[in-house]
């Protein structure tokens, strides 16, 4: 039950970054189609969204497709998961150092959930859901495993 519920959170988290980045910035004029954005920014914006859309993608084939190794599998999912979100807390860390903003307020969306930026609740949020689930999932195969 663990391992699922782990899995179901994970899958949760791995959500978040596969699919919902690609559908704001390409549904919207605040990414990919902003009018102020250079050409090669809009193809750098669009060629970040396929890398962690195929990442998840990825990982979520690891953490459901039944193979020999569910634990191996499932480290796996959560590190290229963790390839995505820990250099997204990265860029938010040295923002200022190359002028970089969470938010395009001239031209974006600029809104908070409880006084914090929505993209940083988020992706903290889907963070902290993805160490649960896998914390969940080791821990599960930690007590199947006569090895552990």
């Amino acid at each position: 039950m663990m391992n699922t519920v782990g899995k179901w959170l994970m899958s949760l988290a791995i959500g978040v970054y596969a699919f919902i980045p690609p559908l704001a910035d390409l549904a919207t004029d605040t990414h990919v189609f902003h009018t102020d954005w250079v050409p090669h920014a809009r193809m750098h914006t669009v060629w970040l969204l396929g890398v962690s859309s195929s990442l998840g993608l990825v990982a979520l084939c690891l953490l459901w497709l039944r193979k020999s190794d569910p634990l191996f599998n499932t480290n796996i999912a959560a590190l290229l998961s963790l390839c995505v979100y820990g250099p997204f807390f990265l860029s938010v860390l040295t923002a200022r150092l190359y002028g970089g903003e969470l938010t395009d307020a001239e031209g974006g969306v600029e809104d908070q959930l409880f006084g914090f930026d929505i993209n940083l609740f988020v992706f903290s949020l889907a963070t902290l859901l993805l160490g649960v689930g896998w914390g969940l999932c080791r821990r599960t195969s930690a007590v199947l495993s006569p090895s552990a």
